[in-house]
C-alpha cells in the first residue's frame, strides 16, 4: 500500500501539517482500517469505519 500526496497544508502557527493523499491499496492503518482516523469523538469515542483486514492474521503477534 502506498499514498500519493495530492496537497500539503500548514496551519497558522506552523505547528501542524495536513497532507491530503490518494490511498493506493486497501489500508493505511496497521489496525486493519483503511485510515488511522476510524474513531470519532463526540462525548464518547465511536468507531465509524469497518476493518478492511485482520491485523492478527497479517502481523501474527
Amino acid at each position: 500500500n502506498v499514498q500519493i500526496v495530492k496537497e500539503v497544508f500548514v496551519d497558522c502557527d506552523d505547528d501542524t501539517v495536513l497532507l491530503k493523499v490518494e490511498q493506493v491499496g486497501n489500508a493505511a492503518c496497521h489496525k486493519g482500517y483503511s485510515s488511522c482516523f476510524f474513531r470519532k469523538v463526540n462525548g464518547d469515542v465511536k468507531i465509524i469505519e469497518e476493518k478492511v483486514f485482520d491485523p492478527e492474521k497479517v502481523y501474527k503477534k
